[in-house]
């Protein structure tokens, strides 16, 4: 793993309320839920997010906005989520 890589899941890990992740045009999103560790989001159709009291995270399918700036989803335990693309 690149030392960058390395570093972005640190910093993504070490958020509680907000995760990060960029998608292949460079983008960077910032994602939001209650008890959020952890969060990835490449512009698909699915984020992988990981919430307090798991021992991981899942893939969990998105809803994007009009302007796909924005997708929001559900987990497994009703937790909604929200990630939004970063100017």
């Amino acid at each position: 793993m690149h030392v960058l890589a390395k570093n972005v899941l640190l910093v993504c890990s070490v958020m509680f309320v907000a995760g990060c992740a960029t998608s292949g045009d460079g983008a960077a999103w910032q994602c939001k839920a209650n008890g959020l560790l952890n969060a990835h989001y490449t512009g698909g159709d699915q984020a992988m997010i990981h919430l307090k009291g798991y021992g991981s995270g899942g893939s969990y399918k998105v809803t994007k906005n009009a302007q796909g700036t924005e997708v929001t989803g559900i987990t497994a335990d009703a937790t909604p989520f929200t990630c939004v693309k970063l100017p």
